[in-house]
This record gives structure tokens, sequence and C-alpha cells, in this order.
């Protein structure tokens, strides 16, 4: 079938979409499939649980609409309770909660999920609903802005970019590196910039302990 010749059968087609005994069959198929979630993108309007406590959620936004059968756009509702992703292995993780505003995805689980939602453990499905708007998900960082604080891999360095403070706690640090500073760097209550030592006596002696 030439090009031409398939253009001309798909308009058919398109156009007696419902006439005749299967495509009414077709319809009824495309009315269930269109109520099932499969991904959607979403915007952040509600978190809870954040920073040092277990994974918490967020209630999203839909941010495509729906239209009716006169072209007119009608906005989808909020979305409550989908648990966020955060970058996790064991007790180790790499904390970044979502914000009010952000876009992220939500995907939603075949099953309901709400019992594990709960328990945060295997469990049995809440309900027989399936691909439910109920059973979301999210996982952020689409098509948001440029970040203020981040952590960048350049590919020939990394950078480390905060408004804030940058604290390290840990038993021990080591840098097989230089280190260059345009601010001072204190020892306890000694600063590099601004100690004095005392007994200092001319000749060839040397000073006594920085303070």
């Amino acid at each position: 079938m030439s090009g031409a010749d398939q253009s001309a059968y798909l308009g058919q087609a398109q156009a007696s979409d419902t006439t005749g005994h299967v495509n009414p069959v077709l319809f009824a198929i495309r009315q269930q499939m269109a109520r099932m979630a499969g991904a959607m993108l979403v915007q952040v309007k509600a978190v809870s649980a954040t920073g040092l406590e277990p994974v918490g959620f967020v209630d999203a936004l839909p941010m495509v609409h729906q239209v009716n059968g006169r072209g007119m756009p009608t906005p989808m509702p909020m979305i409550y309770n989908l648990p966020y992703l955060r970058l996790q292995g064991g007790q180790s993780a790499v904390i970044v909660d979502p914000a009010i505003d952000d876009i992220g995805l939500a995907v939603f689980a075949s099953r309901d999920i709400s019992n594990i939602k709960q328990v945060r453990a295997p469990s049995s499905p809440g309900s027989h609903r399936i691909h439910s708007w109920s059973d979301g998900l999210y996982i952020g960082g689409f098509l948001n802005g440029i970040p203020e604080e981040y952590i960048w891999l350049t590919g020939s360095g990394v950078k480390v970019q905060t408004k804030g403070e940058f604290s390290v706690s840990a038993s021990k640090a080591t840098f097989n590196c230089d280190i260059t500073t345009s601010g001072d760097v204190k020892a306890g209550s000694i600063s590099l910039m601004e100690h004095t030592h005392p007994g200092v006596q001319p000749g060839n002696g040397t000073t006594g302990t920085a303070e």
C-alpha cells in the first residue's frame, strides 16, 4: 500500500470510528484505557516529612488538563499523599527534598499500595483497584529552573555552591591536595591569619607556640 493509500485508509478509519459492529467495541476499549493511570507531569503543592526523617509524601497537581468534547480545558484534581523518591541505599542517602512548585513525574502502581504506604513493609493490596490515580509515586526534577544551591560534577572537577554554611561532620577528614581559601582558617580558637607568636627574641631562636 502506498503512502497516499495508507493516509486515505487511516482517514476513513478515523472518520468511521463509531460505526460498524467492530468500532463500538474499540471505542469502549479506548474508554476503559483512558481510565488507567500511567505517568504524568505534576507540580508539587505540599510536602510532608523532610530532612532527617523517613522519606515523606507530596500532594501534586497534574499539569495536563482534561479536554471535553467541545475542546474546553478543565484542570485535573489534586493527587494526595504520593511517596517521593530519595536517593538512598541502606542508611546512606542524598537528601534533596521536593519543594513547592517543583515539576516532576507521577507514576502509578498497577495495584493498590495504600497498606504498604502505612506499614512500609510487604503487604496485601488495600483494595481491588488497578492502575489508579490513588496509587501514585513522585519522581522529581523535570523542567525545573536553574538551581542556586548544588553539587556539580563537571567532568573536570566538582563544584559545590551554597548561600549558607558548608558543614562536614566526620571522625576524620583527609585531603590529598593543596588547599586554597580566600578566608581565614581556624584550629580551635587559633586563627591562621591573626594569631601571634609570644617570646620572640632577636637572633636565631624560634618562636613560641601560636596563640
